[in-house]
């Protein structure tokens, strides 16, 4: 039981920081390819 604790929680981490690093990759390549996005002009209401 031991052991398939450990590799779930590897896996789950590992999950999660391949994730954090495809989301980010996404983002870079996207700025870096259309440049970096224009800041909304503020709203008065």
């Amino acid at each position: 039981m031991e052991e398939d604790l450990r590799r779930k929680l590897v896996h789950g981490l590992i999950s999660l920081v391949l994730s954090l690093a495809a989301a980010w990759l996404a983002t870079y390549l996207t700025n870096k390819i259309l440049g970096e996005p224009s800041k909304p002009e503020s709203q008065t209401v």
